[in-house]
């Protein structure tokens, strides 16, 4: 019986609503597709409902001790909070109006050439001028059926729009003054600056021509008098040179813009140093090779690549690589390898990269390391004796050291000598041909065969 009552108290209240609440608009005039009746609409609407809202809100609070009253002004509530989300909360003529607001900003090279804003800035303008005329198609629309009082258009309607006439002009014209403006901006750049970046851009260019002459000469004499593929450190010198004059040009030249060129250096620096990582590291190296000595042209140098290396003689250096001429891996005699070859290292790898520099050592002596193996039943003493009458002949200093090889079968002897880096490899060959062959002539020094040499023996035997 309940039940039956409060859906025909909520049937009751739908067909007579509250006098207090008010109505959302619903009559044609509404219901047009002018943009500007519509927000307004829209914005009244939500108004309208927010209201309701409240006041429904208020009765709950002052109705807590009737239960039927509460349970119909709570669905009341949930009514209105269900059209909320009919319309939309900021939308408003300030919205709208907010759109085309324009500010002339400063005019760069890039923006005088492609004249971005102003074709924005007319886009903008031939825009508004289509809701301006629609604006005013809704003030006489709206006048209209007031003064002929029809539907439910009030004063406060009419006043509503009419306040808006004063923004809406006033708007347009500033649309049309900042055009101009942009346009004399266009002109005075041309006048100033641009001829300013033509010039110094022709004499940056003239500079690159006779900075270039200047090198091609210079390695001219010097390859024809020297006649030495080395070059000297005046290539780099003469770089640096002429990059510092163009930065110290461009410095003067543009001393009045100094802010903005700081500011759009910063900006280009941060894009160039994640972009030019590399390029950046190989200068800055570059630059420190020339100021410590670490490297220099003719040094023989070795270059760490993970587990391999590479040795070579330093041929020429520039802003940006090493060049190397391989030369014979003295370091692993068991390996071979095909040298002579051209090798490019990046300057960046002084900072990345384990570097040997042989030339630096005195006398540029290197330590070099030449093995034999012995039987197990040989008079160590006479080896070392024989070993030590060798080195003394050629006048090399040495030390001599003996281990047992990792079957223990045989016991190798382990000779290191002091040598220079450059004849290290014909050192060597003559070196172990010498101990070699008194090895063999000294009866009583037995050399371990190989299991290869074993074999083929045997063979022969049989």
């Amino acid at each position: 019986m309940n039940k039956v009552i409060l859906i025909t108290l909520f049937c009751l209240h739908i067909l007579y609503a509250d006098k207090n609440e008010t109505h959302v608009i619903n009559n044609n005039i509404w219901d047009n597709n002018n943009i500007w009746i519509k927000v307004y609409s829209n914005n009244k609407n939500y108004n309208t409902i927010i209201n309701n809202i409240v006041k429904i809100e208020q009765k709950i609070k002052k109705s807590t001790k009737n239960q039927l009253l509460l349970d119909e002004l709570n669905t009341r509530l949930e009514i209105q909070k269900s059209k909320l989300n009919l319309y939309e909360r900021k939308k408003s003529f300030e919205t709208i109006l907010f759109e085309f607001k324009f500010e002339v900003p400063e005019i760069t090279i890039r923006e005088y050439i492609l004249k971005n804003l102003l074709e924005r800035l007319n886009k903008k303008i031939d825009k508004y001028v289509v809701f301006k005329n629609e604006f005013y198609k809704a003030l006489s629309l709206i006048n209209n059926y007031h003064k002929n009082k029809k539907q439910s258009v009030s004063k406060l309607d009419v006043k509503y729009f009419k306040e808006y006439v004063e923004s809406i002009e006033k708007i347009h014209i500033n649309l049309l003054e900042s055009r101009d403006e942009l346009q004399s901006k266009y002109i005075q750049y041309s006048q100033d600056n641009l001829q300013k970046h033509i010039t110094t851009s022709i004499i940056i260019v003239i500079s690159y021509i006779i900075y270039k002459i200047i090198s091609f000469f210079l390695f001219y004499i010097e390859r024809t008098i020297h006649k030495d593929e080395n070059q000297k450190n005046y290539k780099k010198i003469l770089s640096i040179l002429f990059f510092l004059t163009i930065f110290i040009f461009l410095v003067v030249r543009y001393l009045d813009d100094l802010i903005y060129i700081v500011t759009f250096l910063s900006v280009v620096a941060a894009a160039l140093t994640i972009a030019l990582r590399e390029v950046i590291l190989n200068l800055v190296a570059s630059a420190y090779m020339f100021f410590s000595n670490m490297i220099r042209v003719g040094d023989r140098i070795m270059i760490q690549f993970e587990t391999k290396h590479t040795i070579g003689d330093v041929t020429d250096m520039s802003l940006m690589k090493i060049k190397l001429n391989e030369i014979e891996d003295y370091t692993n005699v068991k390996e071979v390898k095909n040298v002579g070859r051209t090798i490019y290292i990046p300057n960046s790898y002084v900072f990345t990269k384990v570097f040997y520099n042989y030339s630096r050592k005195k006398d540029g002596l290197i330590n070099d390391l030449i093995e034999f193996e012995f039987a197990t039943d040989n008079d160590f003493k006479n080896i070392e004796n024989v070993t030590n009458e060798i080195f003394s002949n050629l006048q090399l200093g040495h030390t001599m050291t003996f281990t047992l090889n990792n079957l223990k079968t045989g016991v190798i002897g382990l000779i290191s000598y002091q040598t220079n880096y450059k004849t290290v490899s014909q050192t060597r060959g003559d070196v172990s041909i010498k101990l070699l062959q008194a090895y063999m002539i000294d009866g009583k020094i037995k050399l371990k065969s190989s299991k290869a040499s074993v074999k083929s023996s045997k063979e022969d035997t049989e």
